[in-house]
């Protein structure tokens, strides 16, 4: 087989087409790197960011603690028939408001007039029959010294007498009755306040005998009013001896609860702070050993009637006497991992966190203020706005309270 040569190819340019370009590239793409080249911007620090400051404010305050109340009417009467008989009249809507002597009810009087002209009947024959015998005693004492008539039979005339004397008191006191049970069919309200609905309508037949006497309705008291609460005992402590206590703090002797005038204030579940103003008028005997509370009754006037019985209220009741106290929006107050703290800018406008240790709220008439009982002066400057932006250390610019509209509630007042 015969064999052929494989021809040579003379060699290829392509390393030498490579080293070309590629000593031309720098070339060529350095005008391109050069245009894109621009100076670098200038980094400038943002400015502090504005934060709301203001003193805290200075009030004279007591120290007052708060309990959980009921209203109570002072006086529950049910009212109920003290004679049998029909209905013929009923003299008030239900839920009425009522005055002391209104009449309520009217029990058909008939009958009851008719036994009182009978009783009066018998009181007559029986004066009468009084007044023969008392002639009659008088003629044989008379005739006694002459011996007419015998002892014996003067005796007899005088039993006589003195049985009709008291036959004559027996029928007064029927009288007596019968005027009582007539009066007794004009059911009249025993107090001041109001009426609960009417257990029955005219025409029922009621009965007045007894345990069993019908009920007719219900009527309480509203003004005063009573509030009963359970305050524990370390503050029932201390609100007496605050008010036992003379002007040289020296105790002085026992006095009656009511005497003290210690004062107790309340409010309903739609009201804020404590518009009613009372004092303490009932304290138990004993504090329950399973809770260490006391069961304590406050007095309020109650004059528009708008607290009724059965009604939640809110009570306070003021344990020291009042001295200067620092507060502070409630808005002003963080909370970090539980702790609470206030924002306060130093005199460098720096940041500083303080750990403060709160009190109890009031209710002011810009918002809501918290008592600060320690980790802050008088003279300090706190962030009441933009406290997310006042970290600790942080820089700030400070604005004055007054002169921003920003503030939260209750800072205008800083």
């Amino acid at each position: 087989m015969t064999r052929f040569a494989r021809p040579k190819h003379p060699p290829q340019p392509t390393l030498c087409l490579r080293s070309k370009w590629t000593a031309a590239l720098p070339a060529l793409l350095l005008p391109l790197v050069a245009g894109c080249q621009r100076p670098a911007p200038v980094l400038v620090d943002p400015p502090p960011p504005e934060v709301v400051v203001g003193r805290p404010i200075i009030r004279d305050l007591a120290e007052t603690l708060e309990f959980t109340g009921n209203a109570a009417a002072i006086e529950t009467v049910e009212i109920r028939a003290r004679v049998s008989g029909f209905i013929t009249a009923v003299h008030f809507e239900d839920g009425q408001r009522v005055k002391r002597g209104d009449p309520l009810f009217t029990i058909d009087e008939r009958p009851y007039a008719v036994i009182r002209d009978q009783a009066k009947a018998e009181v007559a024959k029986a004066v009468a029959e009084l007044e023969e015998l008392n002639r009659e005693v008088s003629r044989y004492q008379a005739l006694l010294p002459k011996n007419v008539v015998t002892r014996e039979q003067y005796e007899i005339l005088v039993a006589k007498r003195d049985v009709a004397r008291a036959m004559l008191d027996k029928a007064t006191a029927a009288v007596n009755q019968a005027e009582l049970d007539l009066e007794f069919c004009q059911v009249v309200s025993p107090l001041a306040g109001r009426v609960s609905t009417r257990e029955v309508d005219v025409g029922d037949l009621v009965s007045g005998s007894g345990s069993s006497a019908t009920r007719l309705t219900t009527a309480v008291t509203t003004s005063p009013i009573n509030v009963y609460f359970d305050a524990d005992e370390r503050a029932l402590l201390q609100a007496r001896q605050r008010a036992i206590a003379d002007h040289s703090g020296k105790p002085v002797e026992w006095r009656n609860v009511k005497e003290l005038q210690i004062p107790v204030a309340a409010r309903l579940v739609t009201e804020t702070g404590f518009p009613h103003q009372g004092v303490l008028d009932f304290v138990d005997v004993a504090v329950k050993p399973t809770t260490g509370t006391v069961r304590c009754r406050g007095r309020l006037p109650n004059a528009d009637g708008l607290i009724t019985p059965g009604m939640f209220l809110r009570v306070q009741l003021t344990v020291s006497d009042p001295t200067p106290t620092l507060l502070i929006p409630d808005l002003a107050v963080g909370v970090d991992q539980g702790r609470r703290y206030v924002a306060v800018v130093d005199a460098n406008n720096r940041v500083v966190h303080r750990r403060v240790t709160l009190g109890h709220s009031i209710i002011d008439a810009g918002g809501m203020l918290r008592v600060i009982e320690q980790g802050l002066q008088s003279t300090d400057q706190v962030v009441v706005s933009g406290l997310s932006r006042a970290r600790d250390g942080s820089m700030v610019q400070p604005v004055p309270a007054s002169e921003t509209a920003a503030a939260p509630a209750g800072a205008a007042a800083l």
